[in-house]
């Protein structure tokens, strides 16, 4: 198969995904018309582009790639979450009930001083009086629970409890492309919110010995332990992702106004780290032992972090650099990055519109076809310059449309900052990374290695909010649309292609060996 063919089929999957935000009909019950849709660009692309375009994908090629956009759309509509017959969310009512069911996640704080958390529902039964016991109904599903701080705060993931308070059902969204905290609930399997006035803690119920929470848990300890708040919060967001500490909500705020958004969420930027402090570790070992020594940091941290998409779309692509590595073959990056990609999606379509998902393919694919570009442009400064700068502007352009679709604002001096900040953040991730390490079986010499950090964190602090405070430190804009982000990429992909067929006419320029 030539790369163009397989790069239109692999093409073909995606806009198969992302064609069912524009609609979600169906055919006798599970073929989506979006799907059909794409199916006909197929058929029709294979009569007309290969005489036109002879070097690209074959007329049985444009066919395949058709079906393949068919299946990916009725493939993501069937995975579409649904509540089931005795989900949760049916047994909403305005007066009390009692949910019985399982602490899915570690609670974590919300904006109104709340405990937040999943719980994976058993039973249902009416709150009842002193003098009549309802019998428990027997359901499914995940409850988004809100509830008092303090109580909230004794759980743990897999823990049993009792709880009493009013259950409301989630609205859906009106489409895929919506991003109310709503339609992300639907699209983890939510249907229902759970506001609880009272946790009942059963008992005989011990913590387990060993759980990857419990290491988190450890992790986040030590490195609080002379950090203090919100110092330590914010280096083991910068190690593990925000996701997974209760990070608070000013620190997050700051650093997403400030276009710093990324260094809070475990992503390439941390797995590249980890991957060039675990191989340096091991350098003198075999290859084969270098390759095993990495896969298996990225499968703890993938772990860590409570597999996060953007963490398993890095942990993919670094896994292939690990077998080229042991196999001695150079990996193609813009392969890998699809490879990556598809195997994500072939496994949980949904993850198509995980916003961080998307944010990080996008900077990925930026890094990869634009960063080489930019050194060039750059190369009246000296080389390591030139790096820190072309990677966050690289990233900051690729960006952008999703960024304005998303959050309606434009950080104006993201790429300076940027600049400044990157030998900061990777300081500090460093040290966070080799604090954690050594907090697990030593917690109190990870306590030390992290409190060493407290000047470099504290400076980054005041970086982030200095720039928050200048005028225009951001741009909004309103009414941004799906169909204006596709217009927005189909130039970027205009202008790619326009680039390489010029370099091709340039023998001296190996530009076009990011692209195949």
């Amino acid at each position: 198969m030539t790369p163009w063919g397989s790069l239109a089929i692999a093409a073909a999957y995606i806009l198969g995904l992302l064609a069912t935000g524009v609609t979600e009909a169906r055919i006798l019950g599970w073929i989506s018309v979006a799907g059909c849709g794409i199916f006909c660009v197929g058929v029709f692309s294979s009569l007309v582009v290969p005489r036109i375009w002879r070097i690209g994908p074959t007329r049985r090629q444009w066919w395949i790639a058709g079906l393949v956009g068919l299946v990916a759309a009725s493939y993501c509509l069937a995975r579409a979450p649904q509540p089931a017959a005795n989900d949760i969310s049916h047994f909403a009512a305005d007066n009390e009930r009692r949910v019985l069911g399982r602490v899915l996640q570690m609670p974590q704080t919300s904006r109104n001083e709340k405990g937040r958390f999943f719980l994976e529902v058993q039973s249902v039964r009416g709150a009842g009086t002193k003098n009549t016991i309802e019998a428990p109904r027997s359901t499914s599903g995940k409850l988004y629970v809100s509830a008092a701080l303090a109580p909230s705060k004794r759980l743990y993931p897999g823990e049993l409890v009792e709880l009493r308070g009013i259950i409301s059902v989630v609205k859906g969204p009106e489409s895929q492309q919506s991003t109310g905290f709503g339609d992300y609930l639907v699209r983890q399997g939510c249907f229902a919110t759970f506001k609880a006035f009272w946790i009942e803690f059963l008992p005989n119920q011990e913590p387990p010995r060993w759980a990857l929470w419990k290491v988190r848990a450890r992790i986040v300890s030590a490195q609080n332990r002379w950090l203090g708040e919100p110092t330590g919060n914010l280096l083991s967001a910068m190690t593990l992702g925000r996701k997974a500490v209760d990070l608070p909500f000013d620190i997050r705020d700051s650093f997403i106004a400030a276009g710093l958004a990324h260094t809070l969420a475990a992503s390439g930027f941390h797995v590249s780290l980890i991957l060039a402090l675990v191989l340096s570790c091991v350098k003198s070992r075999r290859v084969q032992t270098q390759a095993i020594a990495g896969a298996s940091a990225l499968i703890i941290y993938v772990g860590l972090t409570g597999l996060q998409p953007s963490v398993i779309r890095a942990s993919v692509m670094g896994a292939g650099m690990l077998l080229g590595l042991a196999t001695a073959r150079k990996v193609n990056p813009l392969g890998g990055l699809l490879v990556a990609v598809i195997l994500m999606l072939i496994s949980n379509p949904q993850w198509i519109w995980d916003v961080g998902f998307q944010l990080s393919v996008m900077a990925t694919l930026g890094l990869i076809l634009t960063v080489p570009r930019l050194i060039q442009m750059s190369d009246w400064m000296p080389t390591t310059i030139a790096m820190v700068l072309a990677v966050p502007v690289a990233a900051y352009l690729w960006t952008i449309p999703l960024q304005l679709l998303y959050f309606q604002v434009l950080p104006t001096y993201s790429i300076l900052l940027n600049g400044i900040a990157t030998p900061l953040v990777t300081l500090i991730s460093m040290g966070g990374f080799i604090s954690a390490i050594t907090a697990i079986p030593i917690p109190p010499i990870g306590s030390f290695i992290a409190s060493t950090l407290y000047y470099p964190i504290r400076i980054l602090i005041w970086i982030v909010n200095w720039f928050n405070q200048l005028p225009g430190s951001s741009i909004e804009f309103t009414g941004v649309k799906g169909w204006h982000v596709a217009i927005s990429y189909g130039v970027y992909a205009a202008i790619c292609v326009w680039l390489w067929r010029r370099d091709q006419r340039s023998p001296n320029d190996d530009y076009t060996a990011f692209l195949f």
